[in-house]
């Protein structure tokens, strides 16, 4: 679900603090759910005006999920959602952080406090050793301006991250190390040349950059900036003919820590991944583009991508939007790289039975 946020993760993790109780917690069978006194939603059901009601919490309005076919044989776990419903994009029910089981029925909701605003990235994560919940909420218009929020296994919050150096967070990466630093990115808006893109002498821009902070003092311990190291001849993007508008060039959209402790960064508009190195901040080898460092065997090329991450075994899964003027659908990919001989194989594709298109998301 990319950055409108999907994911599982397994029971046993959160029953002992269900147990616990919290605000917002809206539990179907123990809340009175409408329309049907039946507390468990079944595979075809949808709330009635494809929002829950709740009796004993009639402020709870999760929007209502259809389960089109019916889980079987699938891993254990909950689903995590973040419906998106910005204010020109009016859906049924509230915005908010949405855990649902394999029936559609929902385990926990915490609804946003503005109807102006959105929550992505939704999550589970670990800080300080224990398991944690972690989501991004503000405003956004194609990128975000807001911060990050972290609440502890009894839905209570223990942190909040903010961007430094002026700037604020953007939506799509949300990263919790092993040191207690957060990674994450920005958009940053500034002024520049854009006459070798086909744009006006003084333009405006948006740059990618990459920050580290200490969660818990806030302190910016890493930052990089995509205009320091990417030209912008390696977008596929042009300037928009408005010159108030800002050329989006880059459009950062995820952050991994790679197994050397350099980074994988993500490049919609390039469509690239960059690995960085952390120390000085030098493009060690770019995956695809116009100026990649492999070459890409059969099926290997991806364009417009999001969500690129090194997983145990090696290889490199991302999810390949696609160029809508040359493929049909959507898919997720599974590459193998050989870093000495500088090949990126296919290894595995995902596409959705129906050929859906995902174009920006």
């Amino acid at each position: 679900m990319s950055r409108k946020t999907g994911g599982k993760v397994t029971r046993r993790g959160f029953l002992g603090a269900m147990a616990g109780g919290a605000a917002w917690l809206a539990l179907g069978g123990a809340l009175g759910c409408e329309p049907s006194a039946e507390p468990r939603a079944s595979a075809s059901s949808v709330p009635r005006e494809r929002a829950w009601a709740f009796r004993t919490r009639p402020d709870l309005r999760p929007p209502g999920i259809r389960v089109t076919t019916p889980a079987g044989g699938v891993a254990p776990g909950y689903v995590f959602c973040a419906p998106k419903n910005g204010p020109d994009e009016a859906g049924p029910g509230q915005d908010g952080c949405l855990i649902l089981d394999n029936t559609g029925q929902p385990v926990w909701f915490r609804p946003l406090w503005s109807e102006d605003w959105d929550v992505m990235d939704f999550k589970l994560q670990r800080y300080r050793g224990e398991p944690v919940l972690t989501w991004w909420e503000g405003p956004h218009t194609g990128y975000g301006r807001g911060e990050f929020v972290i609440v502890d296994e009894s839905y209570q919050e223990v942190a909040r991250v903010r961007a430094g150096n002026g700037y604020e967070a953007d939506h799509h990466e949300f990263q919790i190390t092993d040191q207690g630093t957060a990674l994450f990115d920005i958009y940053g808006r500034t002024s520049t040349d854009l006459s070798s893109s086909g744009g006006p002498k003084d333009g405006t821009v948006l740059d990618g950059i990459v920050q580290e902070v200490d969660i818990e003092s806030g302190e910016v311990l890493f930052e990089w900036h995509s205009l320091e190291h990417v030209a912008l001849e390696e977008s596929y993007y042009e300037p928009p003919p408005d010159p108030k508008l800002a050329f989006d060039y880059f459009h950062i959209n995820s952050v991994e820590v790679d197994r050397d402790d350099n980074l994988l960064v993500s490049s919609r508009t390039t469509s690239t991944v960059y690995k960085i190195d952390r120390k000085t901040g030098e493009v060690i080898w770019r995956l695809g583009g116009k100026e990649s460092d492999f070459e890409m065997g059969p099926g290997a090329r991806f364009a417009f991508q999001h969500d690129a991450r090194r997983q145990a075994d090696g290889t490199i899964t991302i999810f390949d939007n696609g160029n809508v003027n040359e493929v049909e659908q959507s898919r997720g990919i599974v590459l193998e790289l050989d870093e000495d001989a500088m090949k990126a194989t296919l290894l595995r594709e995902y596409t959705h039975p129906d050929k859906l298109l995902s174009d920006t998301q």
